[in-house]
């Protein structure tokens, strides 16, 4: 039995979803599968595995069988996974309610020590816009950060340079980019002028990323704008979605106060990729380089949390705390990003658990964890993980786990500025407005004066003029979501 043979995920019901719940799934995926609207690479094999899915599945006696046979397979696979991970929740046990009930789970997942300690080999596309706004500090800042990661790479990587404004053009070829005379010749050629057409960028990009594309190392593009797409958002987040099953993650840098930070988030996230902004070019170099440097301590790409939750449970959010903070989305499987060989990936998942009938234990979720591991002839050994909690008619009295009520809390000052946002947006201004006060007294009280400042600031532009800028929307997004970073909160 492989991991491309575990039924339950091919539908993506749990292991105790009833022969109705699997039969809705198996409708649904052939549907979605049918070869008659399915002829690319693979389709036809996938359709016939939902097939057999079904068939074994909706069969009580084969459905047994294969249970008995995936336990024990995920014993051995547990034995020699590449990785090892720990769940915290944020009760020990369930109060049984006629009600529903938010809970957490604080995921964390390391690689195992025996994996290889090399440096991998990176296939970078660097995607840097070139329109008009980018005239000046901004563009002579990124040609030196440019330089300064060609200064960097090793023997088998392969950076590519691609720049777009209402077109893209490959600026600087993976051959020339070993070549620093001829690179910073093609470099200075760099003019700003035009629009801004993303999707031309990420299409270049991605291009020349798969010409050089490889298991054994990381595949990362970097998109670097500082404004708005115009007409070609679906054509971006169609190309991160094909960036996501290929194991290509995206990493986003806006500059300024007119880059789409939504669509930035939304490249990002899908691919397990972070978003970094910036309010000066003068930090554009130390960015661009902390991004690179991170790359070359990676051990594992692509790591991926997959599976399904029990019937009762349903995925509201999750957010990565660790390495890069970022919100993931409510739906499995999910891109974590890249495991780095000293440190771990920290996700924040919020559950509801519906109103639940008598039983002493609930199984919440059956995941799969797996990712890429680096280095030539490193396969992936996918790690198994079943959630349970026990379920009482007493309720818990201890608190939650510290590591959980520290990142709600941080977390939470992230979703004020959202809601306030959110609530301008549909001309709730005094709603929003009293939400930012409140924002920055709990800012004030957490020693973060200039964020409470700019938080007060919006609030009272909100009461006058009914908008929030531009420039004080990022200011408090990332600034708010920059908080659960290690340096700031102490953890790690």
């Amino acid at each position: 039995m492989t991991k491309e043979l575990d039924f339950y995920t091919l539908l993506g019901v749990p292991r105790s979803a009833s022969v109705e719940e699997i039969r809705r799934a198996y409708r649904e995926a052939a549907l979605r599968l049918h070869p008659d609207k399915n002829t690319g690479p693979g389709d036809t094999e996938l359709f016939l595995k939902v097939n057999k899915a079904y068939e074994i599945l909706s069969d009580l006696d084969q459905r047994a069988d294969y249970d008995k046979g995936l336990v024990e397979h995920e014993a051995e696979l547990s034995a020699r996974a590449s990785f090892k991970a720990r769940v915290i929740q944020s009760r020990r046990k369930l109060l049984q309610l006629d009600e529903p009930q938010v809970h957490y789970l604080l995921l964390d997942v390391q690689p195992n020590a025996d994996l290889p300690t090399i440096r991998p080999p990176i296939n970078l596309a660097l995607v840097l816009d070139r329109s008009t706004s980018m005239r000046g500090a901004r563009l002579d800042q990124l040609r030196s950060a440019v330089i300064k990661i060609l200064q960097s790479t090793e023997h088998g990587d392969s950076t590519s340079i691609v720049t777009f404004s209402d077109r893209a053009e490959l600026v600087v070829t993976p051959d020339q980019a070993r070549d620093m005379s001829v690179a910073r010749a093609r470099l200075s050629l760099i003019q700003a002028s035009g629009g801004t057409e993303i999707g031309q960028g990420l299409r270049t990009g991605l291009n020349e990323l798969e010409k050089y594309f490889s298991r054994e190392g990381i595949n990362h593009l970097i998109l670097f704008t500082d404004g708005r797409t115009y007409g070609d958002e679906d054509e971006c987040i169609e190309i991160a979605e094909y960036c996501a099953s290929k194991g290509i993650t995206i990493h986003g840098i806006g500059i300024g106060n007119d880059f789409s930070d939504r669509l930035l988030d939304d490249l990002a996230s899908r691919t397990g990729g972070s978003v970094a902004f910036l309010d000066t070019p003068q930090a554009i170099v130390s960015v661009m380089e902390g991004i690179f440097e991170a790359l070359g301590r990676t051990v594992a790409s692509r790591l991926r949390l997959e599976g399904a939750v029990a019937p009762q449970v349903d995925l509201r959010s999750s957010f990565r705390l660790l390495p890069e903070p970022m919100p993931l989305g409510d739906s499995l499987p999910m891109n974590l990003g890249n495991l780095p060989r000293d440190g771990v990936v920290r996700v924040l998942l919020e559950v509801v658990i519906h109103p639940i009938g008598k039983m002493s234990e609930l199984t919440l979720a059956h995941f799969t964890i797996d990712g890429d591991i680096l280095g030539k002839g490193n396969n992936s050994v996918a790690l198994p993980l079943q959630v349970r909690i026990p379920v009482s008619t007493e309720p818990d009295t201890d608190p939650p786990p510290e590591q959980i009520t520290a990142a709600l809390s941080q977390i939470s000052l992230y979703r004020m500025q959202e809601k306030a946002r959110h609530e301008a947006e549909l001309g709730q201004s005094g709603q929003a407005a009293r939400r930012l006060e409140n924002l920055a007294t709990q800012l004030l009280a957490n020693g973060e004066k200039e964020l409470a400042k700019a938080a007060l600031s919006e609030a009272d532009r909100l009461t006058h003029s009914r908008r929030l800028s531009s420039e004080g929307e990022k200011v408090l997004k990332y600034g708010t979501r920059a908080l659960l970073l290690p340096a700031r909160t102490g953890d790690s």
